[in-house]
């Protein structure tokens, strides 16, 4: 009946578990100077589909500078991407990075009929109901119906 909250608040996931997929990321804020394990910085924080893995994940943070960068003045839009690796510096692993999805049509349909929803996990259309015989209304609704001028049909 009832779940327990998630700690530290927000959803979870690595962005090595989104490498390859195609994302909708929607920076929502920059937020500057998190206290964090490894001193103070700033991060992204974003909501994301995965288009692939059928699965959104909200608040997330983005520590990873590349990351940052490609995002930070996208707040509010949606970005069309897929997460990959960079080139790594010397004694350095090599960095993630958002690859453009924006100029490949199949992800720009899939990403479309998402937002459009076309996605398959998108709720099911209301059954449809028997009409309402408007001979038998309550008074008080019909009364109703009158004030709003409504007429049958």
């Amino acid at each position: 009946m009832f779940t327990a909250p998630t700690q530290g608040g927000g959803d979870s996931v690595k962005v090595a578990d989104l490498a390859g997929k195609l994302l909708i990321i929607t920076p929502i804020e920059h937020k500057r100077e998190i206290t964090t394990v490894h001193g103070v910085t700033d991060a992204i924080e974003v909501n994301i589909v995965d288009l692939d893995g059928d699965e959104t994940h909200n608040n997330i943070l983005f520590f990873n500078i590349a990351l940052k960068n490609a995002l930070k003045d996208k707040i509010g839009q949606r970005v069309l991407a897929r997460i990959g690796q960079g080139t790594a510096k010397a004694g350095k692993s090599a960095p993630w990075v958002l690859i453009d999805a924006t100029g490949n049509p199949d992800d720009l349909a899939k990403a479309n009929a998402f937002i459009g929803g076309g996605n398959a996990k998108a709720s099911a259309p209301a059954a449809p109901q028997a009409p309402i015989d408007t001979k038998n209304l309550p008074p008080e609704v019909q009364a109703l119906l009158d004030q709003l001028g409504a007429k049958q049909v």
